[in-house]
């Protein structure tokens, strides 16, 4: 098929896939080379979105293993595409098309991977990552405020409409949005329609809210490894000290192997110091932001804009839960 509407790193991606079948000695390229390919560009949308869901180019490569055996000749020369693989870069076309992008990047090979389904790259996703659908949910995700997206998942809506999805993603904090920050978003949006259906049929939104809190999202398909890892997060002040404290198992993994290596707790002094910033920053912000929210509220504005009405939302159901 013409490349002439993929983006550069979309074509790498064809070209390293093209490699990845040579590297197998396998005298096609297929849906398993199209994944190599995706991960092999950590910095693409659709590496992200699958490294976010704790999937990455080793991963792939162990287990397109074990379901593909390599070829036993050398090859050279052009290597045809599989038909699936085909079908997978045709399907590539048609998710740009139904997000009005105007060229094919890795994230609409990753999306076509995935409805294709039946390719080995497709199957090997589905075995890791259950349901498979979180991978559509995190490249969307990914994709707010990139390229033409429209706001949310509809090309158009009404001021409640787009008050709701604009708080979601504020309420999801630069984590996928799930279905439980629209479910918030929706019940706290003032003068929706939604809203005013559930407050007649008895719906208290601090009672959905305190069941939010209680129900674990890993058991749910709004489960994501980094909310997952927040969840299990604290800052503590103690005496002049401010303790940022991290327990998900992945980062006490890697915590207890630096302190093996260096010997003790590292310090942000010398060479390493420069590391030690961006952390210093984003803890700084992550404060500021928790500050104005349990500040006490500004008077609000006659009608108010979309911003302040979003920030209205978030005070009201992330306030409450920070002073506990």
């Amino acid at each position: 098929m013409p490349f002439e509407r993929f983006t550069v790193k979309a074509r790498k991606v064809v070209v390293t896939a093209q490699e990845e079948a040579r590297l197998l000695k396998h005298d096609y390229i297929g849906t398993e080379h199209l994944l190599l390919g995706l991960l092999d560009a950590p910095d693409s949308t659709a590496a992200r979105a699958l490294h976010q869901l704790g999937y990455d180019k080793e991963t792939a490569q162990a287990d397109i293993a074990a379901v593909v055996k390599p070829g036993t000749q050398e090859l050279s020369g052009h290597i045809p595409f599989a038909p699936l693989a085909k079908k997978t870069l045709d399907l590539a076309l048609r998710e740009a098309q139904q997000l009005h992008h105007t060229n094919i990047g890795t994230e609409h090979i990753l999306l076509a991977l995935v409805r294709e389904g039946a390719g080995v790259g497709a199957q090997v996703l589905a075995e890791r990552i259950n349901p498979i659908s979180k991978i559509r949910a995190a490249v969307l995700a990914s994709l707010e405020g990139a390229q033409d997206v429209p706001a949310g998942p509809w090309p158009t809506g009404t001021p409640a409409t787009e008050d709701t999805v604009s708080a979601a993603s504020a309420l999801a904090g630069g984590a996928p949005v799930g279905s439980h920050h629209l479910l918030e978003a929706m019940l706290r949006a003032e003068n929706s329609m939604a809203a005013r259906v559930l407050r007649e049929l008895g719906v208290d939104p601090d009672a959905v809210a305190a069941k939010i809190d209680e129900l674990d999202p890993e058991t749910t398909t709004d489960a994501n490894p980094e909310e997952a890892a927040a969840r299990k997060m604290e800052i503590r002040l103690v005496g002049d000290e401010v303790h940022l404290i991290l327990r998900d198992p992945a980062t006490v993994a890697i915590a207890k192997g630096v302190a093996e290596l260096s010997g003790g707790p590292i310090q942000g002094v010398g060479p390493v110091a420069g590391l030690f910033v961006p952390l210093w920053r984003s803890t700084n912000q992550l404060l500021r932001q928790l500050q104005r929210l349990l500040e006490p509220e500004p008077a609000p504005e006659e009608g108010g804009s979309a911003a302040s009405r979003v920030t209205k939302v978030v005070r009201t159901v992330l306030a409450p839960r920070l002073r506990r």
